[in-house]
């Protein structure tokens, strides 16, 4: 009899969020949007607060990207989440929090990357 390396074991825990009434599972990052957010993190993360609290232009760049990111992230599995629903249906407060989670999201599942035993440890090269 052959062995099965069963890989669903890697797939992480749900962890689930509510906004604007829907559930949201936000402890997978789905590998179809893994670059995109990985973009949008990257440009988000080259503002520090103090760009965006004093120039109204970087201000604005770095809401639009947060909101894409949490539209890009919700929309994989709630097609209706786009931009637009994110706009009519959230505050900031709410958007603010949502990047956290993803950004959080997306360190665990590098972390891992880096612990997988079948790793070389060539993740991020």
């Amino acid at each position: 009899m052959s062995e099965v390396l069963d890989l669903d074991i890697l797939l992480p825990k749900k962890r689930m969020i509510k906004i604007g009434e829907k559930q949201i599972d936000v402890g997978f990052l789905p590998t179809a949007i893994t670059f995109e957010v990985g973009s949008i993190m990257e440009e988000l993360q080259g503002f520090t607060p103090k760009q965006i609290e004093k120039d109204p232009e970087i201000s604005h760049r770095a809401y639009n990207l947060a909101v894409e990111l949490c539209a890009l992230f919700c929309s994989v599995k709630n097609p209706e989440m786009d931009v637009e629903w994110f706009r009519e249906n959230t505050v900031v407060l709410q958007i603010n929090a949502l990047v956290d989670v993803i950004t959080q999201t997306v360190q665990e599942s590098y972390k891992g990357i880096e612990e997988y035993p079948g790793n070389s440890g060539a993740a991020g090269k």
